[in-house]
C-alpha cells in the first residue's frame, strides 16, 4: 500500500501529456475517441442491457453530454466511478427514441485488487467478479454490475506501458470489462473513458470564492 500511495503522489494529473500519472482525488470523466461503436461518442458501453429488439442491442452512455456528470474518485486502495449519464439504445448515429433514452445513474467501486501495473505508472485492478456496482435505468430498474477480467486485469487507468496512450488518446484513459445482471459476459460491456479534469477540493473552492469576494470588496 505504501508503494502504491507513493507512486500516486509523484505528480499531478497531466491528461494531455505522455507519461501522465494520476494522483488521489476526484476527476470529471469524458467520452473516449477510440470506441468501436462510434458514433455517438461514449464512455461506457453495456450491450444487451435490455433485449429491446430481439437482435444484439448496443447501449452506450455519453459522458460528455450536457445532462451528464460522471466522476471518478481515486485513493490508495479504491477507485469509485459514479454519477449520471445520458444514453440509451445506440442506433449508429444517435439513440433510439424509446423508453431507454434518458438519464442513467451508476455507482461502481473497485476495492479488491487495486495496485500498480507491473513496471509501469498505470493503475490496474487484478480481480475477477470481486468488485461491484449498480446502474439505474430510465425504466426505474436497478441492475447489478460486476467486474470481468480479460485474464490479466478487469480495469486499468493510465496511458499504457509505452506512455503513448490507450487507443490513440495520449492522456489518461480508463478501460475495463463488466458484467450486468449476472456472471455471463456480453460482448461488448466495458468502460472506455478519458479523464477530463480535476474536481476542485472543497477547500480550493472556498479559497477561490474568498478571493473573488475580496476582489469585489476592493473594487467597491
Amino acid at each position: 500500500m505504501k508503494a502504491l500511495l507513493s507512486s500516486f503522489a509523484v505528480a499531478a494529473v497531466a491528461c494531455a501529456a505522455s507519461g501522465a500519472i494520476i494522483t488521489p482525488g476526484t476527476y470529471h470523466l469524458a467520452n473516449h475517441p477510440g470506441g468501436s461503436a462510434l458514433p455517438p461518442a461514449y464512455g461506457l458501453r453495456l450491450d444487451e442491457l435490455y433485449n429491446a429488439t430481439g437482435n444484439h442491442d448496443i447501449y452506450t452512455f455519453d459522458f460528455s453530454a450536457l445532462a451528464s456528470d460522471v466522476r471518478m474518485t481515486v485513493s490508495a486502495t479504491t477507485i469509485r466511478i459514479f454519477g449520471q449519464s445520458f444514453g440509451g439504445r445506440d442506433t449508429g448515429s444517435g439513440y433510439a427514441n424509446d423508453i431507454d433514452r434518458g438519464i442513467y445513474t451508476f455507482d461502481f467501486i473497485y476495492s479488491v485488487g487495486v495496485q500498480n501495473a507491473p513496471g509501469d505508472d498505470d493503475i490496474m485492478v487484478i480481480a475477477n467478479h470481486q468488485n461491484f456496482g449498480t446502474i439505474t435505468t430510465p425504466r426505474g430498474h436497478t441492475i447489478a454490475l460486476e467486474d470481468q477480467s480479460d485474464g490479466n486485469y478487469s480495469f486499468r487507468l493510465g496511458d499504457e506501458n509505452n506512455d503513448l496512450g490507450h487507443r490513440g488518446f495520449s492522456g489518461i484513459s480508463g478501460w475495463g470489462w463488466m458484467n450486468h445482471g449476472g456472471d455471463a459476459h456480453v460482448y461488448a460491456s466495458d468502460w472506455l473513458f478519458t479523464v477530463d479534469s480535476v474536481v476542485p477540493a472543497p477547500s480550493s473552492l472556498a479559497a477561490v470564492a474568498f478571493g473573488a469576494l475580496a476582489m469585489a470588496r476592493r473594487r467597491r
